[in-house]
């Protein structure tokens, strides 16, 4: 999102507009994320994706439509063709895609540069989009409001009864991932309409902290980066926190384990993995971590270490509801044996995590 954002941002600033996909439903097995995104600009550069495949090519056309028009568009895509042949992919599921022209005004500058500022600063925020719906011949006026805990923070809606009610509803959803397409009704002139809007949560990317910067560290830093994470290594070795070791670390900490925690502000959105040197330095950072509201954390280690730093930590008074929580030892069991497989299988054990998945096979893909 925040690359989008970003490339959004530069369009409107030169003078340019902009065509935006968006999802606004979803249903059944698809090719695309809940919150997948397209920006197409007026010269055909691309950035962001809505699931690749036949459906990237058809919204792709639909946004170029959309740029030569002026004017937004819904179109849904059924992918429940059982022919092999099929020009569509056959997924098994629908989706509905909204495209909209994002003209650089004063409004919609304001919408995203305060979005991007709150990404940059670790806050959420809820931006909300009028959308065209088969009720309503064009988007109401005002097209979007982004909002935050607090309100709003720019832009605003044809009507202040629509930002109270959506602000209270973006409220709700400030802990969740997933967009919400929503419709109001409204009755202008004796008639009754709906208003669609849809709803969709800006959080900052997601914080990987590795405590231990040897030989797994870098592999994981690599792939935690690969995979969207904004990735803190931790070390108390200074070669072993070196920026030069982790170029795509966001940072690299010399610091005493126990110690780091007192600059470390770790919340719903943080997975801290503790690879360190040795049983030592792995129990203080799980002495430390294992209380704290983070997604998920990891340690790596034998089943016999868990166990002993367990009972060494309860007898220092942490909780076993605490310790609980902690995935040890780390990763999913792939059999992985070299420092590269044993990443794989912690990243792919934090993103099951974060997805909210169970371990198994991809059930949802396989249809018979």
């Amino acid at each position: 999102m925040e690359n989008l954002l970003k490339n959004m941002l530069l369009l409107l600033s030169r003078g340019e507009k902009a065509a935006l996909s968006s999802v606004i439903s979803r249903s059944g097995s698809v090719p695309a994320p809940a919150n997948s995104k397209l920006l197409v600009d007026s010269a055909g550069k691309i950035w962001g994706t809505v699931g690749g495949g036949a459906l990237e090519g058809e919204v792709q056309h639909q946004a170029r439509e959309a740029l030569a028009s002026e004017r937004p568009s819904v179109k849904s895509f059924d992918f429940q063709s059982d022919k092999l042949e099929s020009a569509v992919q056959i997924c098994g599921g629908k989706i509905t895609v909204y495209t909209e022209v994002i003209f650089p005004t004063a409004q919609e500058i304001a919408i995203y540069s305060t979005a991007l500022e709150a990404i940059r600063s670790s806050r959420t925020a809820a931006l909300v989009t009028a959308v065209q719906t088969a009720y309503s011949e064009r988007p109401p006026s005002g097209p979007r409001v982004l909002l935050g805990r607090e309100g709003v923070l720019a832009g605003s809606l044809a009507r202040p009864e629509w930002n109270r009610k959506l602000s209270e509803k973006a409220k709700e959803m400030f802990g969740q991932e997933d967009p919400l397409y929503l419709e109001l009704a409204e009755k202008p002139a004796g008639c009754q309409h709906l208003a669609g809007f849809l709803i969709e949560l800006i959080h900052p990317a997601p914080a990987l902290v590795i405590f231990g910067g040897g030989h797994i560290g870098v592999p994981l830093c690599r792939l935690g980066a690969l995979c969207g994470f904004r990735v803190t290594v931790v070390d108390d070795r200074a070669e072993y926190a070196d920026p030069a070791r982790f170029p795509e670390a966001e940072r690299t900490l010399h610091s005493d384990f126990e110690k780091v925690f007192d600059s470390l502000e770790i919340g719903p959105r943080h997975y801290l993995v503790s690879v360190t040197r040795c049983h030592t330095t792995d129990r203080q950072v799980i002495g430390r971590a294992a209380g704290l509201p983070a997604a998920y954390i990891g340690m790596i280690g034998s089943r016999r270490k868990v166990k002993l730093i367990w009972e060494e930590l309860e007898r220092r008074g942490v909780e076993r509801a605490a310790l609980e929580r902690v995935h040890a030892p780390v990763g999913v069991e792939i059999g992985a044996e070299t420092p590269e497989e044993i990443a794989v299988s912690i990243l792919a054990q934090i993103i099951q995590t974060r997805r909210d998945k169970k371990p198994g096979i991809n059930q949802g893909s396989i249809r018979l």
